[in-house]
């Protein structure tokens, strides 16, 4: 059963040449994305290739803000239970917004292309900021520095999540914009909510 609804290694990699293909503006890429139904679905459990990373981001945390490092066990499965409630949330919330803008623009038969290469994207972006984020820890570096870094792979991040989604419409310019201020602001809210229910 695991095997239908988390992806292969080998779709995985494929998936990933995909999204490599679309950062470039090279349109083939869509073709290494699974968007049939059962690609769809089977999308979702990207999640659990990005759980490990997220989990260790989210570490991040107790040295930013030293009063929410758990202290017991149950502390500690109580952290990593909201968070990762918090980053499922963040996962599936975008097929939700996704569809209205495929209805608001006209785009429903891509609907389901853009959820896939949005939750693919998503593996890639937490594995791109897991590297600042280890930096951290295996480089410390003054914090001024360590914000700059942070900022940088963020700003990278949204950009390559732009070409991503514009490759995806086929060159257009405002909808991609639309969706990418879209999800950075889905992002932000949900992290927002996180980050109050973990430190409460």
């Amino acid at each position: 059963m695991a095997g239908t609804l988390v992806p292969s290694r080998a779709e995985a990699g494929r998936s990933l040449a995909g999204l490599f293909y679309l950062i470039l503006k090279r349109p083939e890429g869509l073709r290494l994305i699974d968007a049939s139904p059962d690609g769809f679905w089977r999308s979702f459990g990207v999640f659990a290739w990005a759980w490990p990373v997220q989990c260790f981001l989210w570490t991040g945390m107790w040295r930013a803000l030293p009063d929410t490092r758990p202290e017991t066990a149950g502390e500690t499965i109580r952290f990593f239970f909201v968070s990762t409630s918090f980053d499922v949330a963040a996962w599936v919330a975008p097929a939700a917004l996704l569809f209205a803008v495929s209805q608001l623009f006209g785009l429903s038969g891509k609907f389901a292309q853009l959820v896939v290469v949005t939750n693919w994207y998503g593996l890639l972006s937490a594995y791109v900021g897991f590297f600042p984020a280890a930096l951290r820890y295996l480089a410390p570096l003054p914090e001024t520095a360590n914000a700059f870094v942070s900022l940088f792979v963020y700003l990278v991040v949204i950009w390559l999540y732009y070409r991503v989604i514009r490759a995806c419409l086929g060159g257009d310019l405002m909808v991609p914009i639309f969706i990418t201020v879209m999800m950075v602001m889905t992002g932000l809210i949900v992290s927002e909510l996180a980050f109050d229910a973990l430190g409460g």
